[in-house]
């Protein structure tokens, strides 16, 4: 018989085929697609897409297909229980291959099927409405034990969505406040026609298929003689309009998806509201990814906020609810504030998180709190006695998540720790795929896994996504406290595999990325450049660390410092360039030594210590820079490291000395075609003769300098010259034209973070307008100049001092020493952008 041999390829010719059949218990009874889809519990539609082959049901849907099959006595009567075992089998190797995340399709339950053989067919409906069951309408949520702080925009976008959508999951990582937000959403419902909202508690279940147990019992209704959990829900439900919450479902995430799509294909009038840590996946779900509080970022600086900025993030108010719990007395001063902002900065706005940490203020300070932070998972373990065990610490709460990927997810999870600030795509394919040479295996990462492993995490809540504006960019990171619990889960790989080579792949990769970034720089995708090594900049310091600690490895560190010189030029961070220039310069090896990356490296330090007024270490860095790149034949740095030397000597006012080096690089700049030098040692031979008093042929030069760098788009590089060429003016007494290339300088310069040139354009202004006679705008200019200086970590003396201390002594004879003290001090308290507005509009 054609039916007792059916394809064991094709899951839609099983269901098909044994539906079509005709039953034991009549011979002109068949199956029809609407029947088998109101016996399963799902749209007819869903039942077409089962026998079309174009989707498989899942797990609690098979077992439903399978009970409806024996039910009708369509499976073969010679062993019916052989049959299900085979389409079961069929769909799970089906369902496997399709899988996204490699999620495991459970084995056929036999004791299961067996329970089927003691079930009657199933009651006619005529008698089932007579057996009906009830609820009353109840509203069945936990009352929340402390007030709800803050989310006021996720709950009005979850109100929205309830409103639209039948279907909506709240997604997020463990601890994120999933559950709170979802009840205190629910209790804020204005529905008048809601008859009833109810809460089921996923958490605490271990067998996917206990479910419709727990609905049962929460809806306080009896399993029904003859008919399925599912049955006996739906037709207490099926005409009523109630909201369900279905709470923490990431461990029964396949029977929560099948149980969930069989209720509302049922009840029009239920809504669904779902907690996980990954969404269910299935057709009609809105999902909403619920991020952190709001809390301080990197693009707040703490010491510049007041008292109600910083108690506008939504995680310093949950900080000071809880504290008042535990510390009543608790003084909401300024610094404590502070302190509360570090916090909470560090622990990124998990609310779990701050509550745990608010729970350490019965034994630390705030102080001692934010010292500990470094260790999350050991000092966060201190939690509520009646909170769920994954609740409790939150290394716990990572725990759960962990206990519920794949292998090959948690080696990906494991190997994702490397990376610090964030990753993309490309550097985690290029660092965390193993070597081709390595067998295929659980413990084996392939380029064809990557995506769907790097999707299943971040669909799992364990990996976040940023996306940046109009799709430039999209970056994946790890909250702290999850890349802290899996480093540890790497520490103990590398352990166990001393040679684990993950690290030395994050070094090169980096190293490499350097060598592409550092050519733009000098070009109009500077300002892009700068943005992208910004994102970037955690991973390259974590690189640096790693080849300094690893001897070696010092290669790929001064490959970097060699090449981000720029960047801390740039950003303003002189100190900490210099810090680690010098690190990999004051090594022994020879081989290094003699490398153009460590001629590169002594240029670069020469050019910070200029900029910081330290003109002898300056002296010294470039000399030596000088020699090793005319030994290397390294041209284009030769003219770089001549023309640094010839600055050095103007500062220190030797122009005999410094004539002939800025030629030597002006010659060499020109035989080979290097324009971005030409323009830069131009500039400096402007500045040479603006020294020595010959302002025309200065002013000559400074212009052609500015020509070359329009002509390579360097819009950042022309701040210099515009900045030589208003003192050029101003001493030709051309004040307009003076002032207007200081601003020139100051509009340029405002782009980037560092604030040293700035600072020297409007000083520049100050000089400018002081001749002018506008004294007050001087005066007020030359105090955001020196807070400049200041805070930018060069050279702390003024650029001009000659013409400096002229316009303080102009000034001294205006006003009196407590006007002048105002003024002055009225321009330092500007910030930056009042400042850069204020040097502008005058």
């Amino acid at each position: 018989m054609e039916d007792e041999k059916l394809s064991k390829d094709w899951p839609h010719e099983w269901i098909k085929k044994i539906r079509s059949r005709p039953s034991k218990y009549g011979l002109s009874k068949r199956m029809r697609q609407v029947d088998l889809a109101q016996r399963v519990g799902v749209d007819p539609r869903t039942v077409q897409q089962w026998e079309n082959g174009d989707r498989l049901p899942s797990v609690g849907s098979l077992k439903r297909i399978i009970q409806a099959f024996y039910e009708e006595g369509i499976l073969l009567e010679a062993d019916p229980r052989q049959e299900a075992e085979e389409l079961w089998n069929t769909i799970k190797r089906f369902s496997e291959a399709r899988s996204a995340t490699s999620r495991e399709f459970p084995d056929f339950d036999s004791v299961w099927f067996d329970t089927l053989a003691n079930i009657e067919a199933i009651t006619p409906k005529s008698q089932m409405a007579a057996s009906r069951s009830s609820i009353a309408a109840a509203q069945r949520l936990p009352k929340i034990p402390t007030l709800f702080v803050g989310r006021s925009l996720a709950i009005a976008d979850l109100k929205e969505q309830l409103n639209t959508h039948s279907l909506v999951s709240v997604v997020g990582p463990g601890g994120i406040g999933k559950t709170s937000l979802a009840v205190q959403v629910a209790s804020m419902l204005e529905e008048p026609d809601l008859q009833g909202i109810w809460m089921f508690e996923f958490g605490s279940l271990k067998d996917p298929q206990d479910l419709g147990q727990l609905l049962l019992s929460t809806l306080n209704l009896q399993n029904q003689e003859n008919r399925t959990e599912l049955q006996t829900i739906l037709e207490t439900i099926s005409d009523q309009k109630m909201l369900f919450i279905f709470d923490n479902c990431e461990h029964v995430i396949d029977a929560s998806a099948s149980l969930a799509e069989s209720l509302l294909a049922s009840a029009p009038g239920l809504t669904i509201l779902v907690t996980s840590r990954e969404p269910l996946n299935i057709s009609g779900e809105s999902v909403y990814r619920l991020p952190p509080l709001s809390f301080p970022t990197d693009e707040h600086s703490l010491e510049q906020l007041s008292e109600k900025e910083i108690m506008a993030f939504e995680a310093v108010q949950l900080f000071l609810e809880r504290a008042l719990m535990i510390a009543p007395q608790f003084p909401h001063t300024l610094p404590n504030l502070r302190l509360v902002g570090t916090i909470c900065k560090k622990l990124e706005g998990i609310p779990l998180a701050i509550e745990l940490a608010v729970a350490r203020m019965n034994m630390l300070t705030l102080e001692q709190i934010k010292e500990r932070l470094g260790n999350l998972l050991t000092l966060l373990t201190v939690g509520k006695r009646t909170a769920a065990n994954r609740h409790q610490t939150l290394k716990s709460t990572i725990d759960w998540s962990y206990e519920l990927l794949t292998s090959k997810e948690r080696l990906l999870l494991r190997r994702l720790s490397v990376f610090t600030g964030g990753f993309t795509l490309e550097a985690a394919e290029e660092i965390c795929i193993d070597d081709s040479r390595i067998p295929e295996g659980e413990n084996c990462i392939t380029s064809k896994d990557m995506l769907d492993l790097l999707s299943g995490l971040a669909n799992k809540s364990l990996v976040s996504i940023e996306i940046g504006e109009d799709y430039r960019f999209i970056r994946y990171f790890l909250l702290e406290a999850i890349k802290e619990y899996a480093g540890e889960k790497l520490k103990n790989d590398t352990d166990k595999h001393p040679s684990n080579p993950l690290f030395e792949r994050h070094a090169r990769y980096y190293s490499q990325y350097l060598v592409r970034a550092e050519p733009k720089f000098r070009t109009n995708e500077r300002e892009v450049c700068i943005e992208e090594v910004r994102r970037e900049y955690a991973n390259l310091r974590s690189a640096l660390e790693w080849s300094y600690s690893n001897p070696h490895a010092y290669s790929f560190g001064l490959h970097m410092v060699s090449n981000l010189y720029w960047f801390w030029l740039h950003e303003g961070r002189l100190k900490e360039g210099l810090f680690w220039l010098d690190r990999f310069l004051h090594n022994e090896t020879q081989e290094l030594q003699s490398s153009t990356d460590f001629a590169k490296a002594l240029h670069g330090s020469g050019v910070i210590q200029f900029i910081r007024g330290d003109i002898k270490g300056a002296m010294d860095s470039t000399i030596r820079s000088v020699e090793l790149a005319r030994d290397l034949g390294e041209r284009s740095l030769l003219s770089s490291s001549l023309r640094l030397l010839a600055f050095l000597h103007i500062k220190q006012k030797n122009f005999e000395e410094a004539e002939p080096l800025v030629q030597m690089s002006i010659d060499i700049a020109r035989k080979t075609d290097d324009l971005w030098n030409l323009a830069s040692s131009l500039h400096a031979y402007g500045k040479l003769r603006l020294e020595q008093n010959n302002y025309l042929e200065a002013s000559k030069l400074l212009n052609e300098s500015i020509h070359f760098f329009e002509v390579v788009q360097d819009q950042w590089e022309v701040s210099g010259p515009y900045e030589s060429l208003g003192y050029s003016a101003l001493k030709l007494e051309q004040l307009t034209t003076s002032i207007e290339y200081f601003k020139k300088c100051i509009a340029v310069s405002q782009i980037y973070r560092g604030s040293w040139i700035l600072s020297r354009g409007i000083e520049g202004l100050a000089i400018a307008v002081c001749n002018k006679k506008a004294f007050t705008e001087a005066a007020m200019l030359l105090g955001a100049a020196e807070k400049g200086r200041q805070n930018s970590g060069g050279e702390d003396t003024p650029n001009f001092p000659a013409e400096h201390e002229k316009v303080i002594v102009d000034l001294k004879h205006v006003f009196s020493d407590q006007e002048l003290h105002q003024l002055w001090s009225k321009g330092a308290t500007m910030t930056r952008s009042q400042a850069l507005a204020y040097s502008l509009e005058i």
